[in-house]
């Protein structure tokens, strides 16, 4: 994943910190842009906690941290920069202007992904025996598109409960030859922290989707596939992540190739054999 190129010692980092982390990564070209007290109003924190952070980095200080930004972002050439002036002349709150939004975030979300990142979700898709998804909110409606989409493909996909106990009643059954496919995107759900974690225990490969860049330590067996939504404090529309699970999907249809026709084929018959019970 990419790496925390402005921090200089290999240190620990607070909830918070690890916020201030996502946005830098995320959004260099805002960041060097804007004051200290900026910064902390956009990720919800205080002028002195960006400041330690800056310290903690290894910086003398916060402007230190910025020049070290700045110095790393000149020598590159994002894809996603193409479309700063558009969005600069595109208000949000149109339609116009919101939908241009959504394109950048897309520019974004492909800024961030390494080109193997996809193959090796498709293949870990296609190597388990059942695949499992947990959601909540509004991330249930990506996790109910990514199983009607694998459902056509012949996949045993099972969708897990948002929460309650009745989640361990599933994960009970997980084996190491399952994969377990998680929406986080601002936030680690807790019922996802302890998939996670039994992952340690069981051994089953996960796939991740995430709006952090930041990934912790103990994740290194979690691909992480991240989906930028906007900024912490704009409105996070599912658009982008749909635009990746369709990306995936397209790639597994080729994988499987006549084998997918296939599954397709056999739905349509079946569709047509019943369309006087069932009208399509």
């Amino acid at each position: 994943m990419t790496d925390i190129y402005f921090a200089k010692d290999n240190v620990h980092f607070t909830k918070t910190e690890k916020k201030l982390i996502d946005y830098i990564i995320a959004s260099p070209r805002d960041f060097i842009r804007m004051s200290i007290g900026d910064v902390a109003r956009c990720i919800g924190s205080s002028e002195p906690t960006v400041s330690r952070f800056a310290r903690h980095c290894g910086y003398a200080d916060f402007k230190e941290l910025k020049n070290a930004v700045l110095m790393h972002i000149s020598e590159e050439n994002p894809p996603a920069g193409k479309l700063t002036s558009t969005l600069g002349s595109e208000a949000s709150s149109t339609p116009e202007g919101f939908l241009h939004r959504q394109q950048y975030c897309i520019e974004k979300t492909l800024e961030f992904l390494e080109p193997h990142q996809l193959t090796r979700a498709a293949d870990m898709i296609l190597a388990a025996e059942t695949v499992w998804i947990y959601a909540k909110g509004a991330s249930i409606s990506m996790a109910e598109l990514l199983r009607f989409r694998l459902n056509r493909f012949g996949r045993r996909v099972m969708l897990l409960p948002a929460g309650s106990s009745e989640l361990f009643e599933h994960m009970n059954f997980f084996t190491e030859k399952d994969l377990v496919i998680l929406f986080g995107f601002q936030k680690t759900p807790r019922e996802a922290a302890v998939i996670l974690d039994h992952q340690k225990t069981i051994g089953y490969p996960c796939i991740f989707f995430t709006s952090r860049l930041y990934r912790s330590p103990d994740q290194e067996n979690v691909l992480s596939l991240f989906v930028f939504r906007g900024e912490p404090s704009e409105y996070h529309s599912m658009a982008a992540p749909a635009a990746l699970l369709d990306a995936l999907v397209v790639m597994l249809g080729a994988r499987l190739g006549e084998s997918s026709a296939e599954h397709l084929d056999r739905l349509y018959k079946l569709k047509e054999h019943y369309k006087t019970e069932i009208p399509r």
